[in-house]
């Protein structure tokens, strides 16, 4: 059935409109780039010894906030008003502006940080992370066959596993770079599960929008999400037990994933929470449950990190 357009007028628009404020987190990209200090800190503390310095921490966190508000302000872009839409799309294209200026700012700040601070091989690796966020950008905003032939919930879940381990791939001193490679490929896969999982919970809305995404192709079901989890948590079970990835990494890797696999399940449970129509119209906006998918993924880790720091 296609939507209708909603009056601006409607108590469906006012629902709409309303913004709590824990969601603010979600809308201004904070809880991604939380996310992304937490497993720059479990990296750092594995691989590097120490905990990351203020500056990398800036950098990164700077970073990925860069990427998440460049790619939400280029597909607000494309945003049809009048449909059903998330009210993360709905306030890149309301705030487009100032979040762009914003946006060049950190930038600025972001330049200056890196070419005092960084050192000239974290430099060369950051410019190769880089290089492959332009590539995954160009292709999602442009639908090459990239994105077609690889969803872009996995391109990005292993690009956020890359850019968090960054500080180790390019500082840690005689580090096991084996370990090192299959800690961050099961931590792209764990941020992928993320991913598809939002695209999941959104797929009405991208399909009034038009968005591409892998639940917008078929009668998308959770049964993918819940088997990959699955597979997740036994995948970092096995790699620990022949010691190919540290016990710590592991901890964090299955303490999210089964986090993870809890917030599927609750919400699996409601789904009158979904999005319903009546008459071609929205009658009941998202509930902001990214949110609660990304603090799957922050808990464990600062757990972890603190019961480590407490036992020495």
């Amino acid at each position: 059935m296609v939507a209708t357009p909603i009056p601006s007028d409607s108590p469906q628009a006012t629902a709409w409109n309303r913004t709590r404020v824990w969601h603010v987190v979600n809308l201004c990209s904070l809880d991604a780039v939380t996310v992304g200090l937490a497993w720059q800190l479990v990296f750092t503390l594995q691989f590097c010894g120490r905990f990351p310095t203020l500056v990398e921490s800036a950098i990164i966190g700077i970073s990925i906030w860069l990427a998440y508000t460049a790619d939400r302000i280029l597909d607000s872009r494309q945003l049809k008003p009048d449909l059903p839409h998330t009210s993360r799309h709905r306030f890149h294209h309301q705030f487009r502006r100032p979040l762009s200026i914003v946006w060049i700012l950190a930038l600025a700040i972001n330049t200056i940080l890196i070419t005092t601070f960084a050192t000239t091989n974290q430099i060369r690796w950051g410019v190769g992370c880089l290089l492959l966020v332009l590539l995954y950008m160009f292709g999602i905003q442009n639908g090459t066959w990239t994105v077609r032939r690889i969803p872009k919930e996995i391109q990005a879940g292993f690009l956020f596993g890359f850019g968090v381990s960054l500080v180790c791939w390019s500082s840690a001193p005689n580090q096991p770079t084996f370990q090192l490679l299959l800690s961050t490929l099961v931590a792209g896969s764990l941020f992928s599960i993320n991913c598809a999982t939002v695209a999941y919970w959104e797929r009405q809305l991208d399909a009034a929008q038009t968005f591409f995404s892998w639940t917008s192709l078929r009668s998308a079901t959770v049964t993918p999400i819940a088997v990959a989890i699955f597979l997740e948590v036994a995948l970092a079970t096995i790699l620990l037990i022949f010691e190919a990835i540290p016990w710590f990494i592991a901890g964090c890797l299955m303490g999210s994933t089964l986090c993870l696999g809890i917030t599927v399940l609750t919400n699996q449970r409601h789904q009158e929470r979904h999005i319903h129509y009546s008459n071609g119209l929205l009658t009941k906006p998202p509930a902001g449950r990214e949110l609660l998918a990304d603090i799957s993924l922050i808990f464990p880790p600062i757990v972890l990190v603190i019961l480590s720091a407490y036992n020495g």
